[in-house]
């Protein structure tokens, strides 16, 4: 409406002959500056996808013959995931209340997925530190746990995908320098 309202004062003063050409090209102007907590809420944001992503490579490789090594090389793989996710979680939860409510949703979305994969790899960790030996059993539900919670993964990035922040925040992403590729 203001946009409308200054257009129409415009329209006057040139109808008038109180307006001057102006030649050359028109140069953007900077961009306005992001509140100062939402530039720190989408730096920490970008900060938790960044570690995400670094620590994403957890990989068990080719397990060892032996299967105490094999259980205790699953067992440890299991054990970093958790960590990992534990870690994300917690800043995730940092983020609440964020600066505009409106935030809290992306927050929200994410972390339900994530917190239901990491009790599938919590489950998969259990089974396996609870078993006297690796057997086929155990296996069979450590790949189901597994399985489920990679799922579950991929349900959180969709979700993601999905979810768009307030404008104010995706202008601040510019700012952030978490959120910078390089």
């Amino acid at each position: 409406m203001k946009r409308l309202g200054y257009a129409a004062v415009v329209l006057v003063l040139a109808a008038a002959g109180c307006s001057t050409a102006v030649h050359g090209r028109p140069v953007a102007g900077p961009v306005p500056a992001s509140a100062p907590e939402i530039v720190r809420w989408m730096n920490n944001f970008c900060g938790i996808a960044n570690y995400m992503s670094a620590s994403g490579g957890v990989q068990l490789g080719e397990l060892p013959t032996d299967p105490a090594a094999a259980k205790k090389a699953i067992g440890d793989a299991l054990e970093r995931l958790v960590d990992v996710l534990d870690v994300a979680l917690h800043d995730l939860d940092e983020l609440t209340p964020a600066p505009v409510t409106a935030a809290d949703t992306a927050v929200d979305v994410i972390v339900e997925p994530l917190t239901k994969a990491r009790d599938k790899f919590v489950s998969a960790k259990s089974a396996v530190d609870g078993a006297a030996e690796l057997t086929g059993d155990v296996f069979a539900t450590v790949m189901q746990n597994l399985t489920e919670a990679v799922s579950v993964m991929n349900e959180a990035v969709e979700k993601m995908s999905a979810v768009s922040l307030p404008e104010a925040f995706t202008t601040a992403a510019r700012q952030a320098d978490n959120c910078r590729r390089p």
